[in-house]
């Protein structure tokens, strides 16, 4: 069977394997992959990611590790094992030495550490490798990218300033910050924090990646006190910041005009942005003058009516995941997911919503909701070795049934922690209690060794509801 479309899977920020190249025969030497080293070892030894060292992508990761400070990211396995599973499709694994020229999806990791627009010139070049054998027509719209978190910036660039736009048929983005992340500005402005200490080798790390830059918000969610406005994060009088963030601005700003001057002539790639809403994730910050308090609250400066309910998927905010050019769509429904900002790679709508486009049935299997009932969690993704591990949860939704709202202490909410990388028998089974001051339901799950675990929250038969579950890893490490 011959498919009409070459899609890419684009990862996000730590989503690609780099390895560095060795002189003559010698193997070359993994840097950044799972199974390579443990986590206070990634974080203590940072110089290995140093942005002067020279590295190359050679695949996408294949189990959740810690990126230092940004976020747990997740393994690509079960997304490309389900597309693999659709009719017809031959897979490029996305390592250089192996390339598949007849590959019709193709797994594309790059150097997440040199920047959107670095990544975006070897992607143009990839594209261009591929279909240059075909006509003009034959070109157009053949591409269908699945972007994840940055990936999604990293298409943009391509198809905005690098104009590959006429070449792609649908974008789509998973949790990708297209208004940037508070949490980036956080590690960038305080530091990479474990109960309250400065860890300064990954703090510095990530000061010296532009990608980083390039996720700090593109809008005015600082509250300065001291002058009772609204600042950019590139406005913060932070010499260390100043020129990471102009850098950062300037590159949204950039994809924002290319997208705008694009022609409105049914050619253009559609965008289909999803988001999660349901769950507690960095969106504002305060400025007093000499120090910055990053919270979860949204900007109350900004005209955000209509959106208090979303709250985003524990990294980025709902209102960061959608494209600024769909910043006046009426309806948001069809954009929500549950999922939080790592397990949403793996979702298992993901490749019906691939094969969509393909076979050109209706994607209402792939839709999203309008904030149908959904656990939203609170929870840090850095723990410090043997210290417990806070937990809260909400239960959120439009049309909650009275009863639930009415006795949410009957709920019977049970957090469970598992090593992610074995899934032995659980290390911890908690019952959550309800809190009636926040609304919430919460516990400490205990301490642990270093290593990475899966929190997994689940209810039973919520009445007019039925079974909810959410799951995201944290990790724990020695600082």
């Amino acid at each position: 069977m011959e498919r009409k479309h070459l899609v890419y899977v684009l990862p996000g920020i730590g989503g690609s394997v780099l390895e560095q190249p060795a002189p003559g025969k010698k193997a070359a030497k993994t840097v950044w992959d799972a199974g390579f080293g443990d986590i206070a070892s990634l974080l203590w030894r940072s110089e290995r990611l140093a942005v002067d060292e020279r590295l190359r992508p050679t695949g996408l990761i294949r189990s959740k590790r810690l990126l230092p400070g940004w976020t747990v990211v997740p393994g690509y396995e079960r997304l490309w094992a389900g597309l693999q599973a659709l009719p017809g499709v031959v897979m490029d694994m996305g390592h250089p030495d192996h390339r598949n020229p007849q590959a019709n999806v193709v797994l594309f990791p790059y150097d997440f550490r040199l920047g959107v627009e670095h990544a975006a010139k070897v992607l143009a070049a990839d594209v261009h490798e591929r279909l240059k054998d075909l006509s003009r027509s034959e070109r157009a719209g053949r591409v269908v990218v699945l972007a994840h978190s940055m990936g999604g910036l990293v298409a943009r660039y391509w198809l905005g300033p690098l104009e590959g736009w006429p070449l792609c048929r649908a974008l789509v983005t998973l949790g990708t910050p297209h208004r940037g992340a508070p949490k980036a500005l956080q590690l960038l402005a305080n530091g990479v924090r474990v109960t309250g200490v400065r860890l300064d080798g990954a703090s510095d790390l990530l000061r010296q990646w532009p990608s980083v830059a390039e996720l700090l918000p593109r809008y005015p969610m600082i509250w300065d006190t001291t002058a009772d406005t609204g600042l950019y994060p590139h406005q913060l009088p932070l010499p260390e910041l100043g020129k990471l963030a102009e850098a950062g601005f300037a590159v949204h700003q950039e994809i924002e005009q290319a997208w705008k001057t694009m022609p409105r002539t049914g050619a253009e790639p559609q965008v289909v942005p999803r988001l999660g809403w349901s769950h507690g994730t960095a969106g504002s910050a305060v400025w007093d003058g000499s120090k910055l308090t990053v919270t979860k609250d949204l900007p109350t400066w900004l005209d955000l009516e209509g959106w208090e309910k979303d709250h985003g998927d524990g990294t980025v905010p709902a209102i960061s995941a959608v494209p600024v050019e769909l910043s006046g769509y009426d309806s948001t429904r069809d954009w929500r997911t549950g999922d939080r900002h790592g397990p949403i790679a793996s979702a298992k709508w993901i490749p019906g919503l691939a094969e969509g486009y393909e076979t050109r049935k209706t994607l209402m299997a792939a839709r999203g909701n309008e904030r149908d009932a959904a656990l939203g969690l609170d929870l840090d993704e850095l723990h410090a070795t043997g210290e417990p591990v806070p937990l809260r949860v909400r239960l959120r939704g439009d049309h909650l049934p009275d009863e639930v709202s009415a006795t949410p202490a009957s709920l019977a909410l049970w957090a469970t922690l598992h090593p992610a990388e074995t899934r032995r028998t659980p290390v911890a089974e908690v019952r959550l209690d309800w809190d009636e001051a926040t609304g919430s339901y919460f516990t400490q799950l205990p301490g642990q060794p270093p290593g990475l675990y899966d929190v997994e929250v689940a209810v039973q038969a919520v009445p007019g509801i039925g079974d909810l579950d959410t799951t995201d890893t944290v990790a724990v490490i020695a600082p």
